[in-house]
């Protein structure tokens, strides 16, 4: 996927977000205890979060070698960037691509994305980082931290920059200040919130849009519905798979995530077939503008 500077990003993405549960505290005795009681959680079967990360954990690490070149991290999810940096231990920097972000609480506390950007550069073990977003457009607080990644940019220390859960007027507000445009806004996007007017403004301004939540969790209204079905039998592929391909097709990069090797090599499977316009307008009817995160125009900005 080509972004507005020419720099080439891979087309489907792979987060990494772990479930927060305290494990990665920074504070060793704590940190130890907390182990400790999270393994008996885990033995005697209570502790799904546990779980689910140390699966998460096993499918990064064996994430490059089932074909993922492109991740999704954050400042905000504790213990990511240093796992991301741990499971491509020994692969040449050139061979894939890491998007970042500055977090909410660097933004409300003042840190300068400067800092912000060392400390996870440290933690994932690289000099560079190919995309750095802000994560949320803080209230007050965005416009002059654009201004700052711009120069972080300039430096070279990021191949690329963007935002993250702007909506058009925010993206508006950035336009006013703004030397660099963003290249990038990672938003959530599914099939049951098209964002048709969100995607129809960012392609006028050659913003790229990068999708979480990008398969809405396989919502029980799409793995039920009739015509998903349909173009699930007609394709031969699952109802993931015709997701993410609809992504694609729509030129949006799609995030996914998982803790199944199994569905790891699934959903990566997308890149042998294409999608008809009828069966792309299918996937298209589906939408009702469904929020299954946060609304960027109604959070807590501490809690994120």
């Amino acid at each position: 996927m080509r972004l507005s500077n020419g720099y080439n990003l891979p087309n489907i993405c792979f987060g990494t977000s772990i479930v927060p549960n305290e494990f990665f505290d920074t504070n060793k005795l704590k940190q130890f205890l907390k182990r400790l009681h999270l393994f008996y959680l885990y033995l005697i079967g209570k502790n799904k979060n546990f779980r689910h990360n140390m699966k998460l954990i096993k499918c990064v690490n064996k994430s490059f070698d089932y074909g993922v070149t492109f991740y999704d991290t954050s400042r905000a999810y504790h213990g990511s960037e240093k796992m991301l940096s741990q499971a491509l231990k020994g692969v040449e920097r050139s061979r894939y691509f890491i998007c970042t972000k500055l977090n909410n609480k660097s933004q409300l506390n003042g840190k300068s994305a400067r800092e912000t950007l060392m400390e996870s550069m440290e933690q994932l073990g690289v000099d560079y980082v190919d995309l750095y977003l802000i994560h949320w457009p803080v209230e007050g607080k965005y416009l002059d931290y654009w201004k700052q990644l711009e120069e972080l940019y300039k430096e070279g220390l990021v191949k690329a920059i963007g935002v993250s859960n702007c909506k058009i007027h925010h993206l508006e507000e950035i336009k006013r200040v703004a030397e660099i445009m963003p290249m990038v806004n990672e938003v959530e996007v599914h099939p049951l919130l098209t964002e048709k007017e969100l995607l129809h403004y960012c392609c006028n301004n050659n913003i790229k849009i990068m999708a979480y939540t990008s398969t809405a969790q396989l919502d029980f209204r799409l793995k039920t519905s009739r015509r998903m079905s349909s173009v699930c039998e007609e394709t031969g592929k699952n109802l993931a798979q015709i997701i993410l391909r609809w992504h694609i097709q729509n030129g949006v990069i799609p995030i996914f995530s998982t803790s199944s090797l199994k569905h790891l090599a699934s959903n990566l499977n997308v890149f042998d077939f294409e999608l008809t316009d009828k069966q792309m307008n299918v996937i298209n009817s589906m939408n009702i503008n469904a929020r299954t995160r946060y609304d960027s125009d109604n959070c807590e900005w501490d809690r994120l």
